[in-house]
């Protein structure tokens, strides 16, 4: 039944394709108090969700549509500071997903680290200034604390999608 695998394959992708693009939206809409620069990071859980129970290849393409996602709906700035954080992050997830044996939180928090750097080089090159590494502390302690939260609710994402699947 090869068939019904790449629809089920399919079908999930454009599920968190639609849950990646919501939770990002939810974030810059109802979550505006947060510092400047400062995400929650929740549609990661997502990308991190394809390359479980999909594959790399996955994570990147829903990576890429999110970033496209963001260029669209908040400018081409914000949209390759997405993608700059999020190639970083995506590399990290897979390597570290698929190589190793972390927890959820480590990968999350690990990845979300790797975002802001991301993000940062790409802030350093288009200003051409260094003086944006002055937000590292801001930025890291962010990242540390969304990423304890999105790996904790990966854990139980992974957890509900391993027993639904179980269950047919």
């Amino acid at each position: 039944m090869q068939v019904y695998k790449d629809t089920e394959k399919i079908a999930l992708t454009a599920i968190l394709l639609a849950v990646t693009i919501i939770l990002s939206w939810a974030e810059t809409v109802l979550l505006t108090n947060l510092p400047t620069g400062v995400k929650l990071g929740l549609s990661n859980i997502t990308i991190m969700t394809a390359v479980i129970f999909l594959n790399g290849k996955t994570g990147l393409i829903l990576t890429i549509l999110k970033s496209g996602f963001v260029f669209l709906t908040r400018g081409v700035i914000a949209g390759a500071m997405s993608l700059s954080g999020g190639i970083f992050a995506l590399l990290i997830i897979f390597l570290l997903l698929k190589k190793t044996d972390c927890s959820y939180v480590f990968v999350s928090v690990t990845a979300a680290v790797c975002h802001i750097i991301g993000q940062l080089i790409f802030a350093v090159v288009i200003t051409e200034s260094v003086y944006v590494l002055a937000y590292i502390p801001v930025l890291l302690l962010a990242s540390i604390l969304s990423g304890i939260l999105t790996g904790l609710i990966l854990g139980a994402v992974v957890t509900a999608m391993k027993s639904i699947s179980k269950k047919r």
